[in-house]
């Protein structure tokens, strides 16, 4: 089999949970026990345009990371994530500086379908300023075959560390999950790895992974994971079960029972007072293609899981693609929901 990267994105996926506030003391004792874990890949929050406190793990420039980067593992990648968006709203990355400023390895880069081209001349320039990159398609089913294979075609010239399969809303199956690294693996450069990254919606992140280690990929592999599955909504794949799963199956030496006392005396708090994981509201918003945080308003809100079925029934394509309560608290009226 070709090797695994576990890449544990709690300290940016997982702040969905608590708007990123884990707070100043327990920010570098995760970090610690991630590294203790014998994870391969660390990413530690976003790089957004926004003012920095050392209680989130949203940073406002490269120099913002230095504290917290004051200890490496030889062991560990270490990486922080942009969101693409906008050509006039992109984080200008003269802001990042240098791997040697910011002690970070690793920028990962949510790209947009309709910005494609541009967004990857943004990962152009990461690279050229030191760094490894990964493209993240944002909701990768909204690429057709030849969409897909275009944007593989494209990221071949940027020469990332990592093109990912991208299941933003937690509506793939194992097949179609395997359909897109199938792809991938035709179409991307060899040294290229193959990454997964997926919402647990239908409880498919597991298998959706399992399946992708057991396709005999050529390419290496990455797959991303929180404690606890900490995350928006349902979550995401949990990185003590996958930990536990490579153990067993693969023979690897992961300390997943550091993470579990980690959950207890650092998490724990922000799951009793927003717990996330199964409901049925994540897996209607998921079978509907649209983004979980419809699901979250209406499961905040007590409006039942029949309402919400007929609120998704009665919306178009474009209106559900991205959240706005304006558009939600409206329909609800046309619809005599409440």
């Amino acid at each position: 089999m070709s090797k695994v990267y576990l890449l544990d994105c709690t300290l940016r996926d997982g702040g969905y949970g608590n708007n990123w506030e884990f707070g100043q003391d327990a920010i570098p004792q995760i970090k610690a026990v991630l590294e203790k874990s014998k994870i391969d890949i660390i990413e530690l929050g976003f790089f957004r345009n926004e003012s920095w406190s050392k209680n989130r793990t949203v940073f406002s420039c490269g120099a913002d990371l230095r504290e917290l980067m004051s200890h490496k593992s030889d062991n560990v990648i270490y990486s922080a994530m942009i969101e693409g968006g906008d050509l006039n709203r992109l984080y200008d990355l003269d802001y990042v500086g240098t791997p040697e400023e910011s002690k970070i390895d690793y920028i990962r880069v949510c790209v947009w379908k309709r910005l494609i081209k541009e967004h990857l001349d943004y990962c152009k320039d990461i690279v050229r300023r030191g760094y490894k990159v990964s493209i993240q398609p944002t909701a990768v089913e909204q690429y057709n075959d030849d969409e897909f294979v275009n944007m593989l075609k494209l990221s071949n010239d940027v020469q990332p560390f990592a093109v990912y399969v991208v299941d933003t809303w937690g509506s793939r199956s194992i097949a179609q999950i395997q359909h897109y690294c199938e792809l991938a693996e035709k179409y991307l450069d060899k040294d290229i790895k193959i990454g997964y990254h997926g919402h647990n919606n239908k409880m498919q992140a597991l298998g959706c992974s399992q399946a992708i280690m057991n396709m005999g990929l050529t390419h290496d592999i990455c797959l991303d994971s929180t404690i606890m599955g900490m995350g928006r909504g349902i979550g995401n794949l949990q990185t003590e079960v996958i930990m536990d799963y490579m153990n067993d199956t693969y023979g690897t030496q992961y300390d997943n029972i550091c993470l579990i006392e980690a959950f207890s005396k650092y998490l724990r708090p922000f799951y009793d007072e927003n717990p996330w994981g199964y409901s049925m509201y994540h897996f209607l918003s998921a079978l509907y293609s649209c983004p979980q945080d419809f699901a979250s308003y209406f499961k905040q809100n007590r409006i039942g899981e029949d309402k919400f079925l007929i609120f998704l029934q009665n919306i178009t394509p474009q209106e559900k693609v991205y959240f706005r309560k304006d558009l939600v608290e409206r329909k609800i009226k046309e619809l005599n929901l409440l």
